[in-house]
């Protein structure tokens, strides 16, 4: 009895350890039908808000330079750079980023175990998923002129929820960095639009 309660209180305690911080973007998506702009692009902040201490300082340098790489590998600007205090052309756009909400947890799939269990492990060997992972993504995209005036303030949304099942796993962590970047690509394109 003691072993069947110890093995339900660590199945469910590894549930909520495998919440984690992914700053992946699939750098090399490019969108099917993208015109290119004459713009300049400079990224002056991104912020992570709930986030604290040195995580969220490399959580935030990585994202920056993985939305940068991005930004470049699309094509779709013609020039992307980080800020700096030097005056910026008049075909330019400043851009703050801020994460309200960043989130990716992977967790079992709650049919998982016990399923496996009472088909004799049938359940995994047929397909039934193992993993479930979920991704939380609330943006603000602040754009600025030349002159640092605000054109326009967005935020944008999206949630997504990807199954890994045995004969495809780690599907989610292939899936899920080309989803980020899709969304951070159209966010900032919305964003640059005037």
């Amino acid at each position: 009895m003691i072993k069947k309660i110890t093995i339900i209180i660590v199945g469910l305690l590894t549930q909520f350890c495998l919440n984690q911080k992914s700053s992946l973007l699939n750098q090399n998506f490019k969108p099917p039908n993208s015109n290119q702009k004459e713009l300049n692009i400079y990224i002056r902040n991104v912020e992570l808000i709930n986030e604290i201490g040195d995580y969220k300082n490399i959580q935030e340098e990585t994202l920056k330079t993985n939305m940068k790489i991005l930004l470049e590998n699309t094509g779709i600007f013609k020039s992307v750079n980080y800020y700096s205090e030097y005056p910026i052309s008049k075909n330019s756009i400043l851009l703050d980023f801020k994460f309200i909400k960043y989130e990716n947890t992977l967790k079992l799939d709650p049919l998982y175990i016990p399923l496996s269990i009472a088909t004799f492990t049938l359940y995994i060997w047929l397909g039934g998923s193992i993993v479930n992972f979920e991704s939380k993504i609330q943006l603000e995209v602040k754009s600025f002129d030349q002159n640092k005036q605000i054109i326009k303030s967005q935020l944008f949304e999206e949630e997504n929820y990807i199954r890994d099942y045995i004969y495809e796993p780690w599907r989610s962590r292939r899936v899920i960095p080309e989803k980020k970047s899709k969304f951070i690509l159209n966010s900032v394109i919305q964003a640059t639009e005037q």
